[in-house]
């Protein structure tokens, strides 16, 4: 049905394929969250959320951080200053 080079290509292609999901999870997403706790130490030093996609993107960044505590007091913080500075709904 299947020749032997095609299934060791399929074989070499999903670990390929599960390799860039490893580096993207252990890698590139602590470096994000990184990213996002310096911004956000900034952010609340400053007490405003000075730019409106900067503080959205690192409050997203916090709010989706595993097993980190900084990154979790960080973003109640940010969540009190997007409170405040939020504008109110119109009805």
């Amino acid at each position: 049905m299947f020749t032997t080079t095609y299934l060791l290509f399929c074989i070499l292609l999903l670990l390929c394929l599960g390799a860039v999901i490893a580096f993207s999870y252990f890698v590139v997403k602590p470096l994000q969250t990184r990213w996002a706790i310096v911004h956000a130490r900034k952010i609340v030093a400053a007490s405003a959320a000075t730019g409106s996609w900067q503080f959205w993107n690192v409050y997203r960044m916090l709010a989706t951080a595993h097993n980190d505590l900084e990154a979790a007091k960080l973003w109640q913080q940010l969540d009190e200053i997007g409170d405040k500075t939020a504008e109110p709904t119109q009805q």
